[in-house]
């Protein structure tokens, strides 16, 4: 598989580069490029959140836990003193970091369900969801957010294949092949369970209200 710092890189300088697309042509402001940078981020750290001792995971889990528990913050600003918003980042922190990611590192195997395209659509699912029904983000922002989890999360599993194919070394083909880019687990139940998941969340999602026309705009505009 593709090292922590190759998955990082490439995630945020994608996550970048699409950011200012999204700029030019008019669809994001700045700080929207500045949170697509660290969705896309985030989204190529989420894959290996089932490795369960390892540099990468412990980096996603604090970037997840940081993450919600700032996103909850931000939403109750108005409602609370500092020390009560304080408390209920800390409690957000710690609810993901050690007690969500614990259970997931029980219940999963590396390069398993997490390691699928269809996990990867979830989520991004999960994050619209997330931002527009928890946090009151609007419906193309949301969808957007979703957009730059979903670019990071496949990249991951590109690049963990294309570590599997050898690309650049002379040693051949690994076993790993075939483990990351693929749309099912190895044990049926979970595969049923995520596309499921997909079937039940699919229409809750917002409406994306023209999202697509103006993502068109923005991909004819020019990059160089």
């Amino acid at each position: 598989m593709a090292g922590f710092r190759v998955h990082f890189v490439t995630a945020a300088g994608m996550g970048g580069v699409v950011g200012t697309t999204l700029l030019q042509g008019g669809i994001l402001e700045p700080q929207g490029v500045v949170i697509g940078f660290f969705l896309a981020t985030l989204g190529g750290l989420l894959p290996d959140v089932d490795a369960d001792h390892s540099t990468l995971l412990g980096t996603g889990m604090t970037m997840v836990a940081l993450t919600v528990s700032f996103l909850v913050l931000f939403r109750y600003s108005d409602h609370h003193t500092v020390l009560e918003l304080l408390g209920l980042w800390l409690a957000c922190y710690l609810l993901f970091k050690w007690v969500v990611f614990g259970i997931v590192t029980r219940l999963t195997i590396h390069r398993g369900l997490f390691h699928s395209l269809p996990a990867a659509v979830l989520a991004g699912f999960l994050t619209i969801m997330v931002l527009h029904h928890l946090f009151g983000w609007a419906n193309r922002l949301s969808w957007l957010g979703g957009g730059f989890v979903l670019l990071g999360y496949v990249l991951h599993l590109l690049l963990d294949e294309m570590a599997s194919l050898n690309v650049f070394g002379i040693q051949g083909v690994r076993h790993s092949l075939g483990s990351a880019f693929k749309w099912r687990s190895p044990d049926l139940i979970p595969t049923l369970g995520v596309y499921l998941a997909l079937f039940l969340v699919f229409p809750m999602l917002p409406d994306p209200a023209g999202l697509w026309e103006d993502l068109a705009v923005a991909g004819a505009w020019p990059i160089f």
